[in-house]
């Protein structure tokens, strides 16, 4: 009996052990994978280690080619945008509104990004996936 317990252990954990998989490995830096997704975050903007802003972010894509985001900073209200964006390689065109840029994507997983721009400050939008 001890030996039947034994090898259904070791079948089951066989099973769900091959059965895993990355997630990742269909999660692309790609407009199709960001359609219709939600992330939130911030936009830190530095020159040098000084820090010259901080902004809270809401982002959302709703399609291939198109979203919206949010932004709060303390001392003013939100601000809705509605931004058409674009991607190849790395290279995120943000065409719209204050985040507008070609941001290089730094770090991109399933549930997070890591986007920079570069102009006469350093503008680093660390986003979190929500949906």
């Amino acid at each position: 009996m001890k030996n039947l317990f034994k090898t259904l252990v070791i079948l089951f954990l066989a099973i769900v052990s091959t059965s895993c998989s990355n997630d990742n490995d269909d999660f692309r830096f790609d407009s199709e994978s960001l359609k219709q997704t939600t992330w939130e975050g911030v936009n830190l903007v530095t020159d040098g280690d000084k820090i010259i802003r901080t902004i809270n972010v809401e982002m959302q894509f709703f399609d291939t080619q198109n979203g919206q985001y949010i932004l709060r900073e303390d001392g003013f209200g939100a601000e809705v945008y509605k931004f058409n964006y674009s991607i190849e390689g790395k290279i995120m065109n943000i065409e719209d509104g204050p985040l507008f840029s070609k941001r290089t994507m730094l770090e991109f997983a399933k549930d997070r990004m890591v986007l920079e721009a570069l102009s006469s400050y350093k503008s680093t939008l660390t986003l979190n996936r929500r949906y």
